[in-house]
């Protein structure tokens, strides 16, 4: 009877306990964010690497923000790099990154022409526009010059993410492998110029606050959620993205009736002044997918 009642009691005191919800950054990376900050985006570049779905239609495509920090690091994102965290307080912002950095990193780019400087008391690499900082072996920061001085600014200030991003990050869920929160403003996402994605900005001036994540672990399966200003906001932005997605439909070309797929796991909901957008794409439809939405891989 009391090996019953022990475990019984200790079954009781795991059911109490929470489970984990919603995303997380590295606690080193969140001690970074600035207080002002509007806007989040995260990538678990391990976990993403991982996927089938990255390995098969993402290794060959460029990923800006990878490559930026790669290039100004001098770091091997696909070997050495843990994860990314994009920060903006809707005027400027600064790439976080978690990685291996080698010692030898500093003198080597110097050596590739980059300077040092010192902004209060921190080691800085690059010129007046644009620079790094190593915040220790394991964290650096890449972005315009004058918004890591900015970062620097603030540091003392940062307690992690705002609290409203941070009730946002709560809502995703902690397996996906890209994420990102923002608490409104003229946020522009760096989508193609000369793709359908494009279009979505011009919708986002109706939109207050938002989130959207991608797992690929099964297919290309992700969420876009926007809150807008008022009810009518959110079914005109509702109206605007299934006419988008309408139009692509009808654009397609007779003898590619293929990519219709494309279109059809895409799904569209509004909910008050809440708009979402769900994508399920299973795993052999996914080239199709990006090649309407993002292009041909070159």
């Amino acid at each position: 009877m009391r090996r019953f009642l022990i475990g019984a009691l200790l079954l009781l005191a795991a059911c109490g306990q929470k489970a984990a919800v919603g995303v997380k950054v590295d606690p080193a990376l969140a001690a970074l964010v600035p207080p002002d900050t509007v806007l989040l985006a995260g990538t678990r570049v391990e976990a993403l690497l991982k996927t089938v779905v990255y390995q098969k239609y993402f290794a060959q495509r460029s990923f800006p923000q990878m490559e930026k920090f790669a290039q100004q690091t001098g770091l091997d994102v696909r070997k050495d790099l843990w994860e990314l965290l994009f920060v903006s307080n809707g005027h400027q912002g600064v790439l976080l990154g978690r990685g291996k950095f080698a010692n030898e990193m500093e003198p080597k780019l110097e050596k590739q022409g980059a300077q040092r400087f010192v902004y209060k008391g921190h080691n800085l690499i690059g010129n007046d526009r644009a620079a790094v900082m190593f915040v220790n072996s394991s964290t650096a920061a890449v972005g315009e010059t004058a918004a890591l001085e900015s970062l620097i600014d603030h540091r003392q200030e940062s307690n992690g993410p705002p609290a409203l991003l941070a009730a946002q990050m709560k809502e995703i869920p902690a397996e996906v492998q890209f994420w990102a929160a923002y608490a409104g403003g003229p946020i522009q996402l760096p989508f193609p110029e000369n793709s359908n994605l494009a279009n979505v900005n011009k919708l986002l001036s109706s939109v207050q606050s938002g989130t959207v994540y991608f797992d690929l672990r099964t297919g290309l399966n992700g969420v876009a959620t926007g809150v807008c200003s008022s009810e009518q906001g959110a079914q005109d932005v509702q109206g605007a993205l299934k006419a988008l997605v309408g139009l692509g439909r009808l654009s397609t070309p007779a003898d590619r009736p293929e990519l219709l797929s494309a279109y059809d796991s895409i799904r569209i909901t509004q909910d008050s002044r809440r708009v979402k957008v769900y994508i399920d794409v299973p795993q052999e439809l996914a080239d199709k997918f990006l090649e309407v939405w993002i292009g041909r891989q070159r």
